[in-house]
């Protein structure tokens, strides 16, 4: 029999939890922090009980087999090792709310994700943008390729989102199989990713998918006819930069997600095509360079020193390149230097490093919000972002596209897949996510459980 089981992420965007079971092998997915709302940096972590805190308080899953012996005990829970089956994780893409809590495993559970979310992952630890600590035993796996961990095996297919690596799963067991989406749009880079992933699990008997933009307004799902305009795309958007630097006179500052690698990647070119240098803060440079090696980076002396501490301090803590020093062919670009010749440069800066602009505000033209921190209104810093920008006399404008697909598209992945049965999750209204060529549609419960038999989904 094949169990599968719904822990979180059901009616909120993030922390999904799902565990699929058989008699011998338990592989679950995601990992990220469940109601992440309660979690609060001014709060000093406690190092032993890190895990222990975030269970407590709902935002990691209480589960059997996955966690270290002490934590498993503090929180009445089976560590891992001593179940009776083989468990392991698999993740679909390097956002925090599907892959926050990796740390918090026992460092010898499996944890499987496409190679480049490896790439990414590796990367990120060695800059401290990790939570707790890094996870050990990653496996990585090439879209398309496929792996068996006990009598389960799963095939890594690749999907369109606004992170490199993003990919979804086809999940099969002796019972039936799954398929999880994680998340993806249709209007990245990379749309064929997701087209072709819902004509790889068509006809799949369990459909597991993200449900995010049905979130937020009402939605007759079965009636969305296709937009007349079309969705604003990642290469739209460059074609929007290109033409902002050209007609801008002063330096331009962007504030892109730093994980969406391949935008930044691509905006090194549409600026230099337009006669200016994006200029990165160092983490920025680190991963566009662990992916694209050829681009030529320019590096801002100021965030470099700021990360480093003026190298007087360099522990294992701080980012590699502060431990490591900037790589033979990097170029560092002072404060003076983008005063100086502002209409030849554009400036990618972290919201943690805005007071730089207090400095550079004379200069600037505009600031161009494109999906970085603070990710929106629900965030108290937007509202202190956009007052700051205002007291410097900065003109702020938004060219974020985000990484999911609109209701209409949800919709058109599912009546490709034509699942027998449709479980939506990750959202605020799943019972939004709908379509008219699923043979059924489950909207599961916190703690339910179904069983998977022959194909067919029943509540046990």
């Amino acid at each position: 029999m094949t169990k599968i089981s719904f822990f979180n992420g059901l009616k909120e965007i993030g922390g999904t939890f799902v565990a699929i079971e058989t008699e011998n092998t338990k592989c679950m997915f995601d990992f990220g922090f469940a109601v992440a709302g309660r979690m609060d940096a001014k709060i000093r972590k406690r190092k032993d009980d890190f895990a222990v805190d975030y269970i407590r308080l709902g935002m990691l899953t209480p589960a059997d087999g996955i966690y270290d012996k002490y934590t498993a005990e503090k929180t009445g829970l089976v560590p891992y090792g001593e179940l009776d089956k083989e468990c392991f994780f698999v993740i679909s893409h390097m956002h925090i709310d599907h892959m926050g809590g990796l740390g918090c495993l026992h460092p010898d559970i499996p944890v499987y994700m496409s190679t480049d979310s490896l790439k990414l992952y590796r990367q990120l630890a060695k800059n401290g943008d990790v939570e707790h600590r890094e996870h050990p035993n990653c496996i990585g796996v090439d879209y398309g390729a496929e792996f068996t961990v006990g009598d389960i095996t799963v095939k890594c297919v690749p999907v369109d989102h606004d992170v490199i690596g993003a990919c979804g799963f086809l999940i099969t067991t002796p019972d039936g199989n799954v398929c999880y989406t994680g998340d993806y749009r249709f209007h990245g880079f990379h749309p064929s990713y997701s087209e072709e992933f819902g004509k790889t699990c068509h006809g799949a008997d369990v459909v597991i998918t993200e449900g995010v933009t049905a979130s937020f307004e009402d939605i007759d799902m079965l009636s969305l006819e296709k937009p007349a305009e079309p969705d604003r795309t990642e290469e739209g958007l460059q074609a929007e930069l290109e033409a902002v630097s050209k007609t801008d006179s002063g330096l331009i500052v962007v504030n892109p997600y730093n994980r969406n690698v391949e935008r930044v990647h691509r905006m090194i070119n549409t600026f230099k095509n337009s006669g200016r240098t994006l200029v990165l803060d160092p983490v920025q440079a680190d991963y566009v360079a662990a992916f694209y090696p050829e681009d030529e980076i320019a590096v801002y002396e100021q965030t470099y020193k700021e990360a480093c501490e003026d190298g007087t301090k360099v522990s294992a803590d701080k980012p590699r390149i502060c431990r490591e020093g900037i790589p033979s062919g990097w170029k560092l670009i002072s404060r003076a230097e983008l005063i100086e010749n502002f209409s030849e440069y554009a400036l990618q800066l972290d919201y943690a490093d805005m007071y730089e602009l207090t400095d550079l505000k004379d200069v600037v033209s505009r600031y161009i919000h494109m999906d970085g921190a603070p990710l929106g209104a629900y965030d108290p810093s937007f509202a202190k972002m956009k007052e700051f920008l205002e007291v410097c006399g900065i003109a702020y404008d938004f060219k974020g596209l985000g990484g999911h697909a609109k209701p209409y598209y949800l919709r058109t992945m599912l009546d490709t897949i034509e699942p027998k049965t449709l479980i939506p999750l990750h959202s605020f209204r799943p019972e939004q996510v709908n379509t008219a060529k699923a043979g059924t549609r489950i909207l599961p419960e916190y703690g339910d459980v179904y069983e998977l038999k022959d194909g067919v989904v029943t509540k046990l």
